[in-house]
């Protein structure tokens, strides 16, 4: 069993996290990857020498590796999930600050729950993924999070349409439009006035950014159905998915947008508990006034 590792390097913590990880991994003769500039990291500030062999590149390590195992925070964990797409290959996300949505697991916990998985005590979670892909156009991107649809530079509303199954769902004036899986329910989704959706629902959200009507709200529907979206602005859009893949569009334009024909897999912790990372990060329940009095 392999693990690759990369993470996020402009985090100072990550040398010694990562230092720590390989450290034990060895003692236990557990087989892992690094990404190269993870490598050039470590060899920088401990001066020890990485072999060759077990130096890959990003895409290397997609094709080789088991598990994946992401450091950073939910945006290292995206683009983990970007770099893993379809193989099917669980990533295993180690969050360095807070507790995350997606990196659920502390630095402090990564070893034993690498010996857990390795004795086959965890869980996989299956999470739908967002395809995107503009008509007359050889050109596809995925979301694990959402895919939005935005102004390229120019302050203007765009003027969009949107069709479900055929079906016209709504006409909007707007920044812009985001379509957000239930796991991007709590991120962009979310600042944008969009409900928090269970990560386990099989819908799709449709939310509107600053839509130039009152009425103009959020929309939950089935993700087994094709969007469609017209774009009949004059000026030209991008299309951006979880932040780190962009389509750039000259107007009027098309959109399809649709479920993916894969997942992607998060392995966890038996004992995984979504609402708990919810309230924590949301800090529901938290009452002010005991802080106010310190």
């Amino acid at each position: 069993m392999t693990f690759g590792i990369r993470g996020n390097i402009t985090k100072r913590e990550l040398p010694k996290v990562v230092h720590g990880l390989i450290k034990n991994l060895e003692k236990k003769k557990i087989g892992y990857l690094l990404e190269k500039s993870l490598a050039s990291l470590l060899t920088k500030q401990y001066r020890n020498s990485i072999p060759k062999r077990l130096v890959k590149s990003d895409r290397e390590i997609a094709l080789i590796s088991d598990y994946i195992i992401s450091i950073g925070g939910d945006g290292t964990f995206l683009a983990t999930a970007k770099l893993v797409g379809n193989k099917n290959i669980p990533i295993i996300g180690v969050n360095l600050g807070m507790l995350g949505f997606l990196a659920e697991t502390s630095t402090r916990e990564i070893f034993s729950f690498i010996k857990k998985l390795i004795m086959g005590e965890y869980i996989i979670d299956e999470r739908t993924v967002l395809e995107a892909s503009p008509v007359k156009s050889s050109k596809t991107i995925y979301g694990m999070n959402e895919v939005v649809i935005n102004q390229s530079g120019i302050v203007k509303t765009i003027e969009i349409m949107v069709y479900y199954n055929n079906q016209l769902v709504n006409r909007y004036h707007a920044d812009g439009l985001i379509l957000s899986t239930p796991t991007g329910s709590t991120g962009y989704s979310l600042s944008a006035g969009g409900p928090i959706v269970y990560p386990k629902t099989n819908v799709f959200i449709l939310s509107p950014l600053s839509p130039h009507t009152l009425t103009a709200r959020p929309v939950i529907l089935p993700d087994s159905g094709v969007f469609k979206v017209i774009i009949n602005s004059r000026v030209p859009v991008n299309i951006v998915a979880d932040g780190n893949s962009i389509i750039r569009l000259k107007t009027p334009a098309v959109i399809e947008f649709k479920k993916a024909p894969y997942k992607i897999k998060i392995a966890k912790s038996v004992d995984s508990n979504y609402f708990k990372v919810l309230t924590g990060k949301l800090l529901w329940g938290e009452d002010k006034r005991k802080k106010s009095r310190v």
